[in-house]
């Protein structure tokens, strides 16, 4: 079975071709996602078109940040980015371009079926993901099954409320882990800093973790920000135990490129905080970098 697996991420799009859960061939494009997505399906298509080479696809797969209807095949609401997603009938479009079917899945459920089939979870019978990058997202497997939820919002826990009273964030709630530690909110986290001008982040030409995580040596800012960063995500974390009971928690997103830096106080919190008589919650770096979603999402596709 040949599928052409898009995910969506805010800064860039991954595309693959995935056939015998590897991927064969894969691709990257630039997200522009102020542009909406309908003005970029057109290079989506020429890259997987590009990527086939002439073979037929047998399905389609798309992984995307927001609030999915599968059943519909619908994205329900997308949030602070891609905001044409809802209006549009990608199942239309995939059928008229290949004649293919689509499968809809969130990006972090799509990550998490990725790792459970194939990475850092599999075996499991109860896992949680947690995706740390431009937004945070969650999605959790248990008893063997992955959770979408009645209305797809099963797999939204980056905006579990971690601060009480905290920073507005665009789903409208207040003190969202994305709105507290997520790297499209860190830019003014920083800068409403006074000591910001004097840090060396100011200098920095991409102000991300990476550089937070970089700097915190030597610079008391970027050393505080790092600090209330995995405050947060430790946090969501206990709160993703506590609700979903699983045996391994993989970490994965762009920000879980610092390693041991993240995965070390991450295990020491669970291991202080989170309630599990059973024992303790391994905690696991993803296993299979861009291509947990493009995976994931192939592997949905031949679901029933």
């Amino acid at each position: 079975m040949l599928t052409a697996a898009i995910d969506l991420g805010g800064t860039r799009i991954k595309l693959g071709l995935v056939e015998d859960g590897a991927v064969a061939a894969r691709d990257l494009l630039p997200s522009d996602s102020a542009a909406g997505l309908a003005a970029r399906l057109p290079a989506v298509a020429k890259a997987l078109d590009r990527l086939r080479a002439g073979r037929a696809l047998d399905a389609v797969g798309f992984a995307t940040p927001g609030i999915v209807d599968r059943r519909a095949r619908r994205i329900t609401a997308i949030n602070a980015k891609w905001a044409d997603a809802p209006g549009l009938d990608l199942a239309q479009w995939a059928h008229a371009r290949w004649g293919a079917p689509l499968t809809l899945a969130n990006d972090a459920l799509a990550a998490l079926a990725g790792e459970w089939r194939h990475g850092a979870a599999a075996g499991c019978d109860g896992a949680v993901m947690l995706t740390l990058g431009t937004g945070i997202g969650a999605a959790a497997v248990v008893d063997g099954r992955l959770l979408h939820g009645s209305h797809g919002q099963a797999a939204i826990a980056g905006h579990l409320t971690v601060q009480v009273d905290g920073r507005p964030c665009s789903c409208g709630n207040r003190g969202c882990a994305e709105a507290e530690a997520s790297t499209s909110a860190l830019p003014a986290l920083a800068r409403a800093d006074a000591r910001f001008a004097a840090s060396a982040l100011a200098a920095e030409a991409v102000l991300d973790y990476a550089a937070v995580f970089r700097l915190a040596g030597a610079d008391p800012l970027a050393r505080d920000l790092r600090a209330r960063a995995l405050a947060v995500w430790s946090a969501l974390a206990v709160s993703l135990v506590h609700a979903y009971d699983p045996a391994v928690l993989v970490v994965g997103g762009g920000i879980a490129a610092a390693g041991d830096g993240l995965l070390a106080p991450l295990r020491r919190h669970l291991d202080a905080h989170a309630w599990t008589p059973w024992g303790r919650v391994a905690v696991r770096p993803a296993a299979l970098g861009d291509d947990a979603a493009l995976l994931g999402i192939a592997a949905l596709a031949q679901e029933p």
